[in-house]
């Protein structure tokens, strides 16, 4: 169970807001009404004219692991749209006027090419693989860059922006010993990949969290499965010989597929945990074979009530666009709102360092309750930081999880108290045990 955090911004606000900042920075201030339709002539200004702010996205459309990383851009486009519905933004439209597809192996490719040609005033990057990570870093002027992060390449660089917080790899967390804790399983097995460092690391990592919080014996443990491994049917002999009765995984959706197949084949009663499976027509389509899993958006899941208004906004706005609701989409929509709350706080004379450096005065951007709040004073560094040393104060505020399990092929909210969806972990990777009692929290912004 990933437990991780993200983003916030005040869509049609008439009064400034003040953001808390890290000790010593001054506040920041979100533009007025009256400013955000103040049309400033700026010169010099990569990817703005006078009515246009033109944006670039990179995403892995054709892709390996069936993934549906193109959505991103939908849920990018369906924000804009929404923006300029209103008028967009200090008198200007905001435009996907570059949509490039890396093909998931060509991303440091198409990363050069973008920053070459397409003069984009900010770039958006959902990818398996980040490896055009070092040349957005490397920007002069620096290039505002939102990303759907699941790739350790963001850590350490302050123009790069992801939907949660720095990742960390390496680092123990409670997270999956205490859903093994609530399951009431006492074995478990976790699969991963060996092609990718990420992968890999998480597998690791989620072993020696159950050393250190020993809620459940692992009795299987493989984090050398190749993408798109057809056959995972010795692994999952010996997770029925061994009987794991709940399966963590770092493995893409396409791989969990697999996975679920072959448990029904060898009829093992085991179920998974998908760390990127919140897609409706994905569970729907494949029921039989993902019953009972558990899955954990970066996001607040939409299953749970009442539902956000920012949700609903986001739905209403993608049906307009003839665009399809999935995890990916919605990620392109919060890393919209960041991209828009950034150039909120930076006033009609912005600039894409203004943005950048605007932005990393914000401690709790929530994408107006969307996701666990981020705080861009410290969450830029990895929390495990270089040669695994721990580094105080980079982890979240929060160490969160919005759950819902697979039933009859639909997302069911696991039980919380009402209006609070997110369940919480105190201590988290510091905490000499494992918390028996969450707190349920909601980060929804005050109702009128």
């Amino acid at each position: 169970m990933t437990l991780l955090a993200v983003a916030c911004g005040n869509a049609g606000s008439d009064k400034p807001v003040t953001v808390t900042t890290k000790p010593g920075a001054p506040g920041i201030t979100q533009a007025s009404a009256a400013d955000l339709k103040k049309n400033v002539t700026l010169t010099g200004v990569q990817g703005v004219t006078d009515t246009d702010i033109n944006v670039a996205v990179i995403t892995s459309k054709t892709n390996l692991l069936g993934g549906p990383y193109g959505s991103f851009a939908d849920g990018i486009k369906a924000y804009f749209n929404y923006m300029n519905d209103g008028g967009g933004i200090y008198g200007r439209k905001l435009n996907v006027t570059a949509n490039r597809d890396d093909q998931m192996l060509q991303n440091q490719q198409q990363v050069k090419s973008s920053l070459a040609q397409d003069k984009a005033f900010a770039t958006f990057i959902a990818t398996p693989l980040f490896t055009g990570a070092p040349d957005i870093a490397a920007t002069n002027p620096q290039m505002p860059t939102f990303i759907w992060n699941i790739n350790p390449e963001m850590a350490g660089h302050p123009n790069i922006f992801g939907t949660v917080g720095a990742l960390c790899f390496n680092c123990l967390g409670q997270g999956s010993p205490f859903l093994a804790q609530q399951a009431g399983v006492k074995k478990v097995a976790i699969l991963g990949y060996g092609v990718t460092a990420s992968s890999k690391q998480c597998a690791t990592a989620q072993r020696d969290s159950f050393k250190k919080y020993p809620s459940a014996q692992v009795v299987f443990f493989d984090n050398q499965l190749q993408f798109a491994q057809a056959d995972l049917s010795a692994d999952v002999g010996q997770i029925k010989e061994k009987g794991a009765g709940l399966i963590f995984t770092c493995i893409d959706a396409k791989e969990s597929l697999i996975l679920g197949k072959e448990l029904v084949k060898q009829h093992v009663n085991a179920v998974q945990q998908l760390p990127n499976g919140y897609d409706q027509k994905f569970v729907r389509d494949n029921a039989q074979y993902l019953e009972g899993a558990y899955v954990s958006p970066q996001f607040q899941a939409f299953e749970y009530e009442p539902q956000l208004a920012e949700a609903k906004l986001f739905k209403e706005w993608m049906q307009k666009g003839n665009f399809e609701v999935n995890e990916l989409s919605t990620e392109g929509w919060i890393a919209a709102n960041e991209f828009v709350t950034g150039l909120k706080y930076a006033g009609p004379n912005f600039s894409q360092q203004k943005l950048i450096d605007s932005l990393n005065q914000v401690t709790d951007f929530n994408a107006n309750g969307m996701i666990v709040p981020i705080d861009w004073t410290r969450q830029h560094e990895d929390p495990r930081g270089v040669g695994g040393r721990v580094k105080p104060g980079a982890s979240g505020k929060y160490d969160c999880a919005s759950t819902v399990t697979v039933h009859d092929g639909k997302f069911v909210p696991l039980k919380t108290p009402p209006g609070k969806p997110w369940i919480c972990l105190t201590g988290g990777d510091n905490s000499p045990t494992l918390t028996k009692t969450p707190e349920y929290m909601s980060f929804a912004p005050p109702s009128g």
